[in-house]
Parts: C-alpha cells; structure tokens; sequence
C-alpha cells in the first residue's frame, strides 16, 4: 500500500506512478527529485499486492537527497484509514476489490423469518503430537414453537485457533443462514463472547476494534447484521446447566471434531468489507503487531545466516529461537543509563566474535599489531576468542583456563537446579543432562565453546525439551546464561584487559596512535613480547 507505485528498480534512478484518479497523476511528477518535494497522500486509496510495493515516500528528505533504496513502511494510520474509508462509505463494497462471490453469500439465506432462537457453541483442540489442533462451531435455530428448524456444526480452519475465536465463528455461520429483516435471540454459555459483543457491535464503530484479535470475524458480524437488517439480543445460558438445547449444541460441537479438515481458506468465512492479507491468510490480529513481527522475524533470519555464524556449521547446529529470546533481555545495552553498558557490549561482541582480542587487532590494524605475534600473555599461540579461555597463562595467579571450567560447572550445576525446582525429575534427567557435550571444557567441545558466546546448541535445547516447553526451557536459562557471562566479564575479560594495555605500553602502542591512520613507519618488531613476559 502506498500512494505512489514504483515502476523503476534502479535505487540511483527510482520512478513512481502516482495511483490511479490522483490529482497528482502528472508524467512530470513522477520522477524522485518532484516526488520528494511532497509528501504521500493518505486521501486516495487502491488495489495493490503488498509485496509489489517495494517504495515508500517520506518526508525524510536527507533518504531521497541521497538517492537511497526506499523499503516499504506501511503505518498503522494508513491501514487504519483505509478501513475507516469502506467502512464510512457503502459505495465502496461493490468494489473489486471484493471477489464476486461476497454479495452472492450475503444473498444466500437458509432460515426462514420465523426462526426465533440461535444456540451456538465453539470447541477448540488443541495441537498434540498425533494430531494437529481442531475448531468447530455448531449452531441450532429454534422457531417460536421451540421447535429445531435447522442445525449446523463444521470444523472450521484452525487459523490462530483459540476455543473464543470457535465461539465469534459460530455466531458468524449462524447470522450468515439467516434472512433479511430477521429479529433473533443468540443463546451462548461464553459470558466472554457477550462482553465483547457489547464492545464491539453494540457500539458505533472505532478503529480501536483494528488492534483487537478476531477484529476481521467481529467486522464480518458487524456488516452482517448492517447488510441482514439484523435485531440481534445475545442471552447467556448457564455453562453446563441441563438445558436441553445447549446440551444439543455442545454434543454437535464435539462431534465436528471427527469430521474432515476444511479445505476452504480461511477467507471463505470472512464478509469484513476490508482486510488485510498476508499470503492469502487473512491478518487476524493487531496489525502493528503483525507487521512488527515480520520485521522481526526478518531481522532474525539475517542475523543467523551471517557469516560469522555460518562459517561454524549449519544454522541448524543452534537454537535461533533461544539465542532471540536472551538478546531481546538485553534492553539499551548501549545506554549509559542502564547501570553496566561495558557488560551489554561485551556480550554482543562476545557473541559476534568481535572482541578486541589480539588476533582482532591484527586484521583491522596490521599496521600497529604485528601479525608475528602471539598472545601477550602465554606467547605460545594467537590469542583469537577461544584462545581467552582455553590456555592458561604463564602467570600463576590469573589462569582463565581454570576460571573457565569452574564457571562452565557453575553454570551447568545452576541450570540442573533450576530445572530440577520446576517439577519431580528421576535420575536420568540430572545424568543426561550432565553428560552433554556442551559441558565438556576439558577438550574443551566446540558447543562448549559456542555456547560460553551465547549461541546456545540445538542439542541442549532438544534434550531439555523432552520434559519442558521451549518457553520455559528459555526464562529459566536466559538468567543463568547472564550471570555466567557476568563472571567471564569480571574474572577473565577485565583482567586480561589490564595486563594488555600494559603489554601494548611496552609495544609502544599508545592511545593515540590507535586513533592515526597507517604510517610509513613499519610497526617495530624487535621489541618482544617474551620481553615484557620475562620481566
């Protein structure tokens, strides 16, 4: 969605069109140096495929000045207004933008006028590892005699299933069988399904019903009961009560279950008059929040295939899920604010592997750290990532090697304890868990390894899945993880930071040369660093 279309791709040339009927559908307008002079219109609205919209006008002139691709950025406001458009003006629903089968199902009456009663009822399933989670709704029409006229109960698409939203179909399927002019009683033993009824239906529209879940079914109940001249008066039944007709409604309900998956999209239930799609799956939920976690979601997929990562086996090796879930506990590790910003950043950089270790510092300053040396400290081999917490150092006082083992036990004994509080375990989970490679320091294991960054092993997360969900597989570790890479900070990383700085003083590397660029002045090589370790 956007006011102008793209039609070149060239990001140094990039052309639009503005839509169709616009007054500012001028050839002369549709270059990016007039465009950037305007700001888009949110007045005239079109039909276009969100993923041919690769554009978005702003009024950020330092993007268009500079000649920068333009990602799609679609607001809350526009999705907003655009509904708030057909929702004002009924001229509109005959658009094309509907299929022509909307006002054919709109025409399609079953019940008679003398249909005075609807009871309906919603089950929900939900998933298990035979089967896949089940919805079905069920309604019964009563004429004034309290005789059952018709009868209906289907599965229906378990689209974000939940047992309300099964309840919000059936009320949707019940009003659709039903003739213009109708005057209906909805009987329902979901005091939930009432409340929001009254929200949302009772009420004059406002586009607060947009943020809402199930806001596309509550739309579709709005415009039928707007289209059917619908009188409608929901009446709550007594849950489990001995009320014959809801005890037939709940036992029709429950035997939709056995019945065939829908093949129908989710859109064939649907007569909100606008809606939003996301490959054909109409969006169901807070749209700001949906297109939050597409970003998201994109987000985590360009980092996880990051070279940096890539370079240490498939992605498959890791638990992306987990790893997402412990950065997003890191909240403005940038900020002075936070109380331990040098921490947040260690963390990240730990996790990147962009630590300023020795070996860092050659690839970006060959021209001040030679790449002849050797760890400062041990003078035996590069001192990369892995080097910081594998080898001891020649001082006896400070070996990182042991720190390690002693922090990785530590942090394994603290995760089995966690675990272990949740719920009654026998003694093959404490000896499984134990036994994972990812504990093993002596090698140490390369998981081992991955998992001191934060990159937490797939196998680890399989293994404890076995007996918990993922969602508390993560809450419980996150804060462990933390703590664990708290002492790596203090114990290993800020020690070794003083006894590097001091090496680099003996180089002759000061902080004042880090910030000059290369000189023609090789870096000096006869000073050793078994000098200064000697001393």
């Amino acid at each position: 969605m956007s006011h102008w279309l793209p039609v070149s791709s060239s990001a140094n040339e990039r052309t639009y069109n503005p839509c169709p009927g616009c007054s500012f559908n001028i050839p002369a307008l549709s270059k990016k140096s007039a465009i950037k002079q305007r700001c888009n219109s949110e007045k005239c609205f079109f039909n276009v495929i969100l993923l041919e919209t690769i554009g978005y006008p702003t009024r950020n002139a330092k993007v268009f000045a500079a000649y920068l691709p333009i990602t799609l950025s679609t607001s809350w406001s526009y999705a907003t207004s655009l509904v708030l458009v057909h929702l004002t003006n009924p001229s509109l629903l005959t658009s094309s933008a509907f299929s022509p089968s909307f006002k054919d199902r709109i025409e399609d009456d079953v019940l008679p006028l003398s249909i005075q009663s609807l009871y309906i009822d919603g089950s929900f399933h939900v998933a298990k590892d035979s089967s896949p989670p089940s919805m079905t709704s069920a309604w019964l029409a009563l004429d004034d005699d309290g005789l059952i006229i018709e009868s209906s109960s289907l599965q229906i698409p378990s689209c974000f299933p939940s047992a309300l939203r099964s309840e919000i179909y059936a009320v949707v399927l019940g009003l659709n069988a039903l003739s213009h002019g109708s005057l209906i009683s909805i009987y329902t033993d979901c005091s939930q399904l009432i409340s929001l009824w009254k929200r949302f239906v009772d009420v004059p529209f406002s586009s607060k019903l947009l943020r809402e879940h199930n806001h596309l079914l509550w739309l579709s109940i709005r415009q039928l009961v707007k289209d059917r001249n619908l009188k409608v008066d929901l009446i709550k039944v007594p849950a489990h009560s001995d009320d014959f007709y809801n005890i037939q409604a709940d036992s029709l309900v429950k035997d939709a279950h056995s019945s065939l998956q829908p093949t129908v999209s989710p859109l064939a239930f649907c007569y909100a008059p606008c809606l939003l799609t996301f490959n054909s799956l109409p969006i169901v939920m807070n749209i700001c929040y949906f297109l939050r976690s597409i970003a998201d979601a994109r987000a985590l997929l360009s980092f996880c295939s990051m070279a940096r990562f890539t370079a240490l086996g498939s992605p498959s090796l890791f638990d992306w899920a987990g790893i997402h879930f412990c950065l997003s506990q890191i909240k403005g590790f940038a900020s002075h604010k936070n109380g331990r910003p040098e921490f947040w950043i260690f963390c990240i950089k730990l996790l990147l592997d962009i630590l300023p270790t020795l070996t860092t510092l050659q690839q970006r300053k060959s021209y001040l750290y030679s790449p002849d040396w050797l760890c400062p400290q041990c003078n035996s081999a590069p001192e990369d990532l892995n080097h910081l917490w594998t080898y001891p150092y020649i001082l006896l006082d400070f070996n990182p090697c042991l720190t390690h083992r002693s922090e990785v036990a530590k942090f394994r004994d603290s995760c089995l304890s966690s675990f272990l509080s949740l719920k009654l375990l026998d003694s093959t989970f404490q000896t499984g868990f134990s036994a994972l490679d990812c504990w093993n320091c002596e090698s140490p294991f390369p998981s081992c390894l991955w998992l001191t960054r934060g990159l937490l092993p797939a196998h680890l997360m399989t293994f404890l899945q076995q007996y918990f969900p993922f969602s508390v597989i993560y809450k419980t570790i996150s804060p462990l993880l933390n703590d664990f890479q708290i002492e790596l900070y203090g114990e290993i990383w800020l020690c070794r930071n003083v006894l590097f700085h001091a090496w680099e003083e003996s180089q002759g590397i000061s902080a004042a040369s880090k910030l000059h660029g290369p000189s023609s002045k090789p870096p000096s090589t006869t000073i050793s660093s078994q000098i200064y370790n000697s001393s």
